[in-house]
């Protein structure tokens, strides 16, 4: 394994030295004939860890990494999902009651997503003066089998 970060980091050192070569050199006969000896030398750099022979070349086992490490990840990624969808249809929502002429407080949207990924608004909880109206403009847009609360109570 040490063979190979040491491959890579040669790797990455010549391709800059390639890089600053080009950049010095630009428009000169010269130049070509770097290139060529810097592309020579990556060349052996990458392949120099398989010319050592394959037991020096440590693989990995894929086992070695335990993978339940790994599966908070998931759930961070779903409790984000969730969070984000949740502000996203209350602020559409409070768009719409505010396009309705009534004036709208806060607007807190309870969602369930499920494992397909699909969404099931849960519950709606509107903070407005005209709960009635906005409960009719959340009703259209939403459903009726969606909850509304009146969050001024």
């Amino acid at each position: 394994m040490e063979g190979i970060k040491n491959a890579v980091r040669a790797a990455c050192a010549v391709s800059v030295g390639i890089c600053i070569m080009e950049n010095l050199t630009a428009g000169t006969k010269f130049r070509n004939q770097l290139k060529l000896m810097l592309s020579l030398i990556l060349a052996i750099v990458l392949i120099s860890p398989f010319l050592k022979g394959w037991e020096s070349i440590d693989i990995p086992d894929v086992n070695d990494f335990d993978l339940a490490e790994y599966g908070y990840s998931a759930d961070i990624y779903s409790q984000e999902l969730k969070k984000q969808t949740e502000k996203n249809i209350s602020d559409v929502l409070a768009e719409q009651i505010s396009a309705a002429g009534i004036n709208c407080g806060e607007i807190l949207t309870e969602v369930n997503i499920s494992e397909d990924f699909s969404i099931s608004i849960n519950r709606v909880t509107v903070k407005t003066d005209d709960f009635f109206g906005a409960e009719r403009i959340i009703r259209e847009t939403l459903g009726s089998s969606t909850e509304v609360i009146n969050g001024n109570l």
